[in-house]
This record gives structure tokens, C-alpha cells and sequence, in this order.
């Protein structure tokens, strides 16, 4: 009998002494189905097991699915998924590697293989060879806009804005109306300087998306930064108004207050403002993205 290529714990398929009958009928289930749905069994298991947090217990499930299916490609990279979300960077890395070399060409699992190699080049700030992996994963499927904007992403971390820019162009041409995706063009338009485009940017993602007080701030913060105070201010109340209980929210409208010159009628109770170390350096960032451009 072939030995099992990854070993999990010799006990955990032990059949407990005092089993139920649905527990018997559930085993006699399973063994009534091929190795390759016994597979699939364990995967929609794992992927359940790290929806709740449980990595370890997915991990688990993944090895298993891949003992029972050892040849395909799509297990190994499941199973690489569960070595990263455990920190076991090596032996993802070598997973998907794997995964790779035995993929054809055309494969799904080929395209997600290079995401998690990108995405483990992310982790240890290896931005060309991440770049790498997402242009390729790109190219295998190049409809779809959240592998452009993980590239995108990687570009911009080497300091490739153009490149990065074109990339998010081409995703708002797939997907006008995503607020997510306007409003990361006009991060990357603050960062080349281009204010008045990130603005407009920022104004698309909070129509967009009006309910998200973020957005709402960070347009806020860009018209300060423009000069444009006054049509800022709205937007710094809107976000206090849907988050009154975030002090760095009561306290960035106070900014913007006094920006306008509007701290006679502030409507802050300063002294009952506590912010913690986290609000505190929000607020810090907040406001340099506020503070005008020379």
C-alpha cells in the first residue's frame, strides 16, 4: 500500500467506540464515494474550518483531501493556502511550486498558484518577484479586476505608478461603479501629486458607496488639502454623523472646524474625547493628508 505523501495524525480517522447512527451512516457515505469526492468532502470542510478561524483544523482537512487525491494540482495549492494561513511559509512556497510544475497550462489552479507565490512575495517585501507572479496570474485570467489591483499594488510598492495607474484604469473600464477601485486610483494619484484627479476619484467612490464614513473622510481630507475647505467641512460632519461613538471622528471634525474657522460654534465636547494610541495615529495621518500641498 502506497504511503500517504502528507501525513496528518494517525487517530483522527479512528471511528469513536460509542458512534450515533447518523455517525455510521455518514461513514458508510463516505466510503461509498470515490477518493477524488472524499477530496472535495474535505476541502469544503477546510475552507468552512478558515471561514471560522479554525486554520490548524483546516490544515487538517487539507492534507487529508490531499492524500486522497495526491495528482491534482488543485489540492496542492489548497493545501499551500493552509500552510500560509499558518505561517509555514516554506512549505507553501514549495506547494505551489509544485502546484506549478504538474498544472496545464489553461488550469484554474495554475492562476491561484501564482496569486499565493505572489502573495507570499508580498509577505517578505519581495515586490519584483511578487510583481512577477501577479502579472502572470493576469494573463491567465485577465477579466478579472482584483488580480489587476493586486498587481497594481505590487507596482506601486516599487514605486512603478504608472504602471500601477494603468492597471487600475484598466480595472475601472471592467468595473465603473466599483467605489473599491476608485478610490484606490485616487490613493495613487495623491502619492504622483495629482490632487485634483484624486479628488474626482474620491468623489465617484463616495457616491458610489455613500454610506461608507471612510471615504467620506478621505474626500474630506483631499478637498483640505486642495484649499477647498469649505466643501470639505460637510464631508467631515457626514462621517462624525455615521460613526458618533469614534472619537477620531469627532476629533477630525473638530479640525476641519477650525480649518474654517468655525471653532466658535463647534458643536465637540473636546475634554470627553479620549483617544487611544490606535485613534491617535489615525487622526496623525488623517490630517497630514489634509495639510496642503507646497
Amino acid at each position: 500500500m502506497q504511503e500517504a505523501v502528507f501525513m496528518s495524525n494517525p487517530n483522527e480517522q479512528a471511528v469513536p467506540q460509542h458512534s450515533s447512527p447518523t455517525t455510521d451512516a455518514m461513514t458508510r457515505a463516505e466510503r461509498a464515494l470515490s477518493s477524488v469526492d472524499r477530496s472535495d468532502l474535505h476541502v469544503s470542510s477546510g475552507d468552512m474550518r478558515g471561514d471560522d478561524g479554525d486554520f490548524a483544523g483546516a490544515l487538517e482537512d487539507y492534507k487529508k483531501a490531499a492524500n486522497l487525491d495526491p495528482t491534482s494540482p488543485k489540492r496542492l495549492v489548497k493545501l499551500a493556502e493552509g500552510y500560509a494561513a499558518n505561517d509555514l511559509h516554506g512549505k507553501a512556497f514549495e506547494l505551489y511550486q509544485r502546484a506549478l510544475e504538474s498544472s496545464s497550462d489553461q488550469g484554474e489552479e495554475l492562476t491561484d498558484a501564482y496569486i499565493g507565490l505572489g502573495d507570499l512575495c508580498c509577505t517578505f517585501a519581495r515586490s519584483a518577484a511578487a510583481v512577477r507572479s501577479y502579472e502572470r496570474a493576469v494573463r491567465s485570467r485577465p477579466k478579472q479586476p482584483f488580480l489587476r489591483w493586486k498587481l497594481a499594488v505590487a507596482l506601486a510598492t516599487m514605486g512603478l505608478y504608472e504602471q500601477a495607474e494603468a492597471q487600475l484604469k484598466q480595472i475601472l473600464d471592467m468595473a465603473p461603479r466599483d467605489a473599491f477601485y476608485h478610490f484606490h486610483l485616487a490613493d495613487l494619484l495623491r502619492v504622483m501629486g495629482r490632487d485634483e484627479d484624486a479628488t474626482f476619484h474620491l468623489e465617484k467612490a463616495t457616491e458610489l458607496a455613500p454610506r461608507d464614513e471612510y471615504y467620506r473622510l478621505r474626500l474630506g481630507a483631499s478637498l483640505l488639502r486642495s484649499g477647498e475647505i469649505a466643501a470639505a467641512v460637510p464631508h467631515f460632519e457626514k462621517a462624525a454623523q455615521m460613526a458618533p461613538t469614534n472619537p477620531s471622528y469627532q476629533t477630525l471634525l473638530l479640525y476641519a472646524y477650525i480649518r474654517n474657522d468655525q471653532a466658535p460654534e463647534i458643536a465637540v465636547d473636546v475634554d470627553k474625547i479620549e483617544l487611544g494610541a490606535y485613534d491617535e495615529d489615525f487622526v496623525n495621518r488623517i490630517q497630514r493628508l489634509a495639510q496642503p500641498t507646497a
